[in-house]
């Protein structure tokens, strides 16, 4: 190779380094320094419940999962009947179930039972875009992104970039469109709803009242569950006993009359489901299909007494778990 191709070759290199430097002290800027854009929003609860978790130095219950989990599970409620610490860890599904899972690993310790409800996934997704909007600001959170996560940073980055710089002048020059767009957001989804430990607080008195459209139809499949997803969650099981915690499964809430499986259809995939995983799954699968009265604005998000319902529920069969000798520690 002549010199002057290798002097060429270097200077690409060297531009191309320092655009990505450029291009990365530009999005720090956007991410640190300028004015927060979501701090506000319902995936910056992951903050909060980070912050909550890490917090909590004696043996605790951490329940893992996505939105259904935090419109389903009351934290406090399950403190008090099972007279331990509850954490509630997880919110939008976009962000990627993979994430908590990986986010919460660092603080399971010695005496902790890890819940997880456990429903289809794609384990190997991180919605890096949404990620990087809900823990705005954290510079401990973004050096502590997943690997899988980092992949999707130059879309998050982008987006953030993009967001900061035009919603300002969006907010300037066309003060009734963002009006508008601000007003379609429905007000449950902000950081208003939950309280410091990132816990749903926001009363939710209406019901399920209509129809089941045929997008929210479930059904339990076990053709949706890939074997890299069930070694996944095997994997996370030896963790935590390796970190002397348990891992447990359990269902999610939903609409009863959403489930197209019949009963026997149910205890079939009940039954295979314990023949595949290693941790313990405490929950009649029957017990998790809620009537419409207990169910929200989604088939699997609950209203506040549907919370109360599962949350009372969740923390009896943990219980009853213990009292079986298959839980060594549980706070009762």
């Amino acid at each position: 190779m002549s010199k002057g191709i290798l002097r060429l070759a270097f200077r690409a290199a060297g531009i191309g380094l320092a655009a990505v430097i450029v291009y990365s002290c530009i999005f720090l800027a956007a991410f640190c320094l300028m004015p927060p854009l979501y701090k506000d929003s319902y995936q910056s609860v992951v903050v909060r419940q980070y912050d909550s978790l890490r917090e909590i130095h004696e043996p605790k219950v951490i329940v893992l999962g996505t939105s259904y989990v935090t419109f389903s599970v009351d934290a406090d409620l399950m403190e008090q009947k099972l007279g331990m610490p509850c954490q509630v860890f997880g919110c939008h599904l976009g962000m990627g179930t993979r994430y908590f899972f990986d986010l919460s690993k660092e603080w399971i310790g010695e005496g902790d039972i890890v819940v997880y409800p456990i429903w289809e996934t794609d384990i190997n997704y991180y919605g890096t875009e949404l990620i990087l909007t809900g823990i705005e600001g954290r510079m401990d959170l973004l050096f502590s992104l997943p690997a899988g996560a980092v992949k999707g940073a130059l879309a998050g980055s982008r987006d953030i970039i993009t967001k900061k710089l035009y919603e300002p002048l969006r907010g300037m020059l066309f003060p009734a469109e963002k009006k508008r767009a601000d007003s379609e957001i429905d007000p449950i989804y902000a950081i208003d709803s939950f309280d410091q430990k990132g816990t749903m607080k926001a009363l939710r008195q209406e019901s399920w009242t209509d129809d089941v459209p045929e997008d929210q139809k479930k059904r339990y499949d076990s053709a949706a569950y890939s074997q890299e997803y069930l070694a996944f969650l095997n994997e996370f099981d030896a963790y935590c006993r390796e970190r002397g915690a348990v891992f447990c499964l359990t269902y999610p809430t939903i609409l009863d009359e959403a489930v197209e499986n019949s009963e026997e259809e149910l205890a079939a995939f009940d039954s295979w489901l314990k023949e595949q995983v290693t941790a313990p799954v405490i929950t009649d699968i029957k017990d998790t299909l809620l009537p419409r009265e207990e169910i929200y604005n989604s088939v699997m998000h609950c209203n506040t007494l549907g919370a109360e319902h599962y949350s009372s529920m969740l923390a009896e069969d943990l219980a009853s778990f213990f009292r079986a000798g298959k839980i060594s520690h549980c706070g009762q």
